[in-house]
């Protein structure tokens, strides 16, 4: 077979397998008792810190705050106007009661019951740490509590890792990132009052969470890097002790291989894998995630660049390339969100086997969000109204699914991909957004205002989105621009004008190969997914000593450039652009026409002037 031994001698002499390693295995009491690897543990801590009476000193502040996290949630905003949660914020709930295990009419046990006798208020919290729900038991576990507290308020919880939505419509979403904050908060508040037994033991308990759910970029990396130079190895020690992965063809061959060898060899499989199970599962997990490497060949499909994507093992997130260019609309939001673009996209794998996209918008400045929604709520686009309130800081504007019959298949993950990405209502949502976006900057520079309209002919996918050629050709003869110095390629179309040819003589040619033409500048228009047409003017890959000559006078003369492209190194340089929104695409006319109104803006003309001067 071609998973030998070797590659297993192998990995034992990565450094970065060795790093990894160390890290997981570093000394934990509660991985000693494994209290990470059952859920009923994690409920007898959660039991433990919900209840006031116990010996941990938080009195009823854990139940206070995980109560007022449980209202602030945006996924459950519609459910506060089933409930008053107002006596929530002021009431101590010092009589607070917590019942474990309750067992249900149908044999079923209730993970925990917390009865706030004082509010008449019973909580179900169904916690689901790693594992998946059974058919019918959020429902069960409700109707039973309605039969024993037919006078209380019931607030059903679903508490997960990452906030996987209830199968059960009354249940409220609260994950263990909350339970984490909560925790870590208190022992910052109070660390010099609290017995040093119980700081220890909370601070190994959120260690614990902290390596389930904060991503580690580093550990991620050499992830990566081990899986990559060690594939043969991992996948030799993981897929044989793992029966459940004899369905998946991808290891037909290897499951062959593994079935020619001996028990001693068997054997040995099983105690080097049992040594490094924890490390070994961690590299497998995320060296042969298929969503990962589906994410990777959608964003290839789809021509992403890099700087506008991340490969997440669990969301991968990606923005549209003309994104980049709505900071100064959207406004910038709180570090560490997502890609730093106040708008994102992500897909995720639904607890129901489902492909998901969403599109949010994040925790941009409030002024800069207020205009942002109104602007959508003007085009149609639908959220919740407390989304414009002050201090709502995340708002999902889209959501859509596709059912994945075979997680294994990377190729129909990446057809799933491809599904909602191109989805009509997937393009008319970065139509409408793409409308709201013209508007406000149109009101800032004094322009009309333009709406999307539903018969808008819009793009079905990159494959379909072209510049309509006759209007290209209509604007070019109308601009005295000879054929030489145009081309038409698919969703792009580029041109010179005579004096980029000129300023050859001066600067020279580009160092690369650049566009068709090598030149110092290029213009080219280009349809966007979103159905705008936009114009942009770059500065190309000259030699550096005659760029950057060109740069300097440019900015003599009022043209501002960043500090990263009067680097030697740079090699291209926007130095305009402007878009529209194109209501029909068939229209040659109304195409035609946005070409001449952005050609003919002010700034492109001044440009265009200060360029001529070059010579």
């Amino acid at each position: 077979m071609s998973y030998t031994f070797e590659s297993i001698a192998q990995l034992e002499h990565s450094k970065e397998f060795a790093k990894l390693h160390k890290k997981f295995h570093q000394f934990n009491p509660l991985k000693v008792l494994r209290v990470s690897h059952f859920e009923i543990r994690h409920s007898n801590v959660l039991g433990w810190l919900i209840d006031p009476d116990e010996n941990h000193q938080f009195g009823s502040f854990f139940i206070k705050k995980l109560l007022s996290r449980l209202i602030t949630r945006s996924e459950n905003e519609e459910k506060l106007e089933t409930i008053d949660y107002l006596p929530f914020l002021y009431s101590s709930l010092t009589d607070a009661v917590v019942y474990r295990e309750v067992k249900t009419s149908t044999g079923r046990f209730i993970d925990l019951l917390v009865e706030l006798p004082s509010l008449k208020v019973i909580l179900i919290i169904e916690n689901k740490f790693h594992a998946l729900e059974s058919e019918n038991q959020l429902k069960d576990y409700l109707n039973y509590i309605k039969t024993q507290y037919s006078d209380y308020t019931i607030v059903p919880i679903y508490l997960t890792l990452a906030s996987d939505a209830p199968s059960h419509p009354d249940y409220w979403s609260l994950d263990y990132h909350d339970v984490m904050d909560i925790i870590t908060q208190h022992l910052e508040l109070n660390s010099e009052v609290i017995a040093d037994n119980i700081h220890d033991f909370l601070s190994y308990y959120t260690a614990i969470l902290r390596e389930e759910l904060v991503e580690d970029n580093e550990s991620l990396e050499m992830a990566l890097k081990v899986y990559q130079m060690n594939q043969k190895a991992i996948d030799l020690l993981f897929v044989s002790q793992h029966q459940e992965l004899r369905k998946q063809p991808r290891f037909k061959e290897l499951y062959i291989g593994i079935n020619d060898l001996s028990v001693n060899e068997q054997s040995a499989l099983k105690r080097i894998y049992e040594k490094k199970k924890k490390t070994i599962d961690y590299i497998f997990t995320i060296g042969s995630n298929v969503l990962r490497q589906a994410f990777l060949k959608f964003a290839h499909i789809e021509e992403l660049p890099e700087e506008v994507y991340n490969a997440h093992i669990r969301v991968p997130n990606f923005i549209l390339p003309e994104w980049l260019d709505f900071e100064d609309i959207v406004g910038k939001p709180e570090a560490g969100y997502w890609l730093g673009s106040g708008l994102i996209i992500w897909f995720e794998r639904t607890w129901n086997d489902f492909l998901k996209i969403n599109v949010e918008i994040g925790p941009v400045p409030y002024e800069n969000r207020l205009q942002l929604l109104s602007g959508l709520e003007d085009q149609g686009v639908s959220f919740r109204p407390s989304a414009k309130l002050e201090g709502k800081k995340y708002t999902k504007i889209y959501t859509e699914l596709t059912y994945i019959n075979d997680w294994a298949n990377k190729q129909k993950i990446v057809e799933g991909m491809e599904k909602l990405y191109n989805n009509d209502s997937f393009n008319e949502l970065l139509a409408q957004i793409a409308a709201a976006i013209e508007n406000l900057k149109g009101k800032e520079k004094g322009r009309y205002e333009v709406d999307f309209r539903e018969e808008s002919i819009l793009d079905t996918g990159s494959t379909q989105r072209r510049i309509p050629r006759d209007a290209f050709i209509k604007f070019v003869l109308n601009q005295g621009i000879s054929e030489e110095y145009y081309k038409i390629q698919s969703h792009n179309a580029s041109f010179l004008v005579p004096v980029f040819r000129d300023l050859e003589k001066v600067y020279g040619p580009t160092r690369m190969k650049w566009w068709w033409h090598d030149s110092t500048f290029t213009y080219w228009f280009e349809r966007l997914k979103d159905g705008r047409l936009k114009l942009i003017l770059e500065l190309g890959p000259l030699v550096a000593e005659k760029r950057l000559l060109i740069v300097k006078q440019l900015e003599e003369m009022g043209v501002s450039f960043s500090v990263k492209s009067k680097q030697p190194t740079a090699r291209y340089t926007r130095i305009f652009s402007d878009s529209t929104v194109i209501n029909n695409w068939e229209d040659v006319e109304e195409v035609y026409q946005a070409m001449e109104e952005l050609f003919g803006q002010v700034e492109n003309r001044n440009l265009l002037t200060i360029i001529k001067s070059l010579g």
